[in-house]
């Protein structure tokens, strides 16, 4: 009996000592990747319609996206999306999905910054968007290892 006594305690004072801004940074990554999401989701249900109305130099990223940086823009948003959720059921598994969210912006940034010219077709949003997410992500990885290492997490 005082063994479930000690532990209930034990369960307890841990989830008080979650301060309150864990909380709120977790809940607005989450909005962050959500809104990420549907970013992705918009470049990958876009018509032909939608691309054909765009600039001449626009349209030709577009349609020359390589499957890789699709699949780097999923494993960011995705891994993101899954470790905010984790974070907020205080799961240690959020630090992985943040590294992967991370190599995955990463591969698409490296895409966007030395494969292709959209620096130029897009202007300044193709540097500072990137730059963004990479910040946030790794921001994310620093909180989770916080987290783990001050028992927050499980």
């Amino acid at each position: 009996m005082k063994e479930n006594s000690i532990e209930s305690h034990t369960n307890e004072s841990s989830r008080k000592s979650v301060p309150v801004w864990f909380w709120v940074v977790s809940a607005v990554a989450l909005l962050w990747y959500l809104m990420d999401m549907s970013g992705f989701l918009m470049r990958l249900f876009m018509t032909e319609d939608v691309i054909s109305s765009m600039p001449e130099n626009q349209q030709h990223l577009y349609r020359n996206i390589p499957l890789w940086v699709d699949i780097g823009f999923a494993c960011e948003v995705f891994g993101g999306l899954l470790g905010s959720i984790a974070l907020l059921l205080k799961k240690k598994w959020a630090l992985p999905l943040f590294v992967i969210s991370v190599l995955g912006t990463l591969a698409q940034t490296s895409n966007i910054w030395f494969l292709t010219d959209a620096r130029s077709v897009m202007g300044a949003p193709a540097i500072v968007m990137p730059l963004v997410a990479i910040v946030i992500g790794v921001a994310l990885i620093f909180l989770s290892r916080i987290a783990i290492s001050k028992s927050w997490v499980r």
